[in-house]
């Protein structure tokens, strides 16, 4: 059974691009996320409650996000040009 995955409207409407390379890119990933959410990321960050962070570099985007397995879900919390 697939997980879901959660993003912020903001994001897809403010960092994500419209079409192109880019856009497939990162929806590519985002889909892969529900089939296989335990993927790790990148590199891996803790936030202040010291949750786990995933963040993989997609295309020219970095894409932050954690699992939260009981529920089957996916959060999506940053998706941001990578430095």
């Amino acid at each position: 059974m697939n997980y879901e995955v959660f993003v912020h409207a903001d994001l897809l409407q403010g960092v994500v691009p419209k079409s192109g390379l880019q856009r497939r890119l990162i929806f590519e990933f985002l889909e892969s996320l529900k089939r296989q959410p335990d993927q790790p990321g990148d590199f891996v960050e803790k936030d202040a409650t010291l949750r786990e962070l995933q963040i993989k570099i997609v295309g020219k985007y970095a894409i932050t996000y954690w699992v939260d397995s009981p529920v089957r879900k996916v959060m999506v919390v940053d998706i941001s040009l990578a430095d």
